[in-house]
């Protein structure tokens, strides 16, 4: 009697569940972290600009989160420190992304640009 080699149905089902359930993980996950390398764009970015006012700062915050579809900060969220020579910008986050029922994941984002203030 010849031996059967393979797979059964259940292994089957069971392999796409898992490769299922890591599409879903990846599709949740992969936009938080796009969203975050966009933070972290526009933080470079506003440390870069020296001369320029708190204020003015936000806004420009503000632009670069309408261009880089931000959504989990605000610019009145950022740490702001300017001289007459450095800006110093902080953006401290936390983003909560829904699974499914009441189950969530939470990441926790934190990002600096510019000379730190003493």
């Amino acid at each position: 009697m010849q031996r059967q080699q393979g797979l059964s149905v259940i292994s089957v089902l069971f392999i796409m569940l898992i490769v299922g359930a890591c599409f879903l993980l990846a599709g949740k996950v992969l936009p938080v972290y796009n969203e975050y390398a966009e933070v972290r764009k526009a933080v470079t970015a506003l440390a870069g600009e020296t001369g320029k006012g708190e204020t003015e700062l936000r806004r420009e915050f503000m632009n670069h989160a309408m261009v880089g579809d931000i959504s989990s900060i605000k610019p009145e969220n950022l740490t702001i420190i300017t001289t007459a020579n450095s800006v110093f910008v902080r953006a401290a986050y936390r983003r909560e992304v829904p699974l499914f029922a009441n189950v969530s994941l939470a990441f926790d984002f934190d990002t600096q640009a510019g000379q730190t203030p003493q």
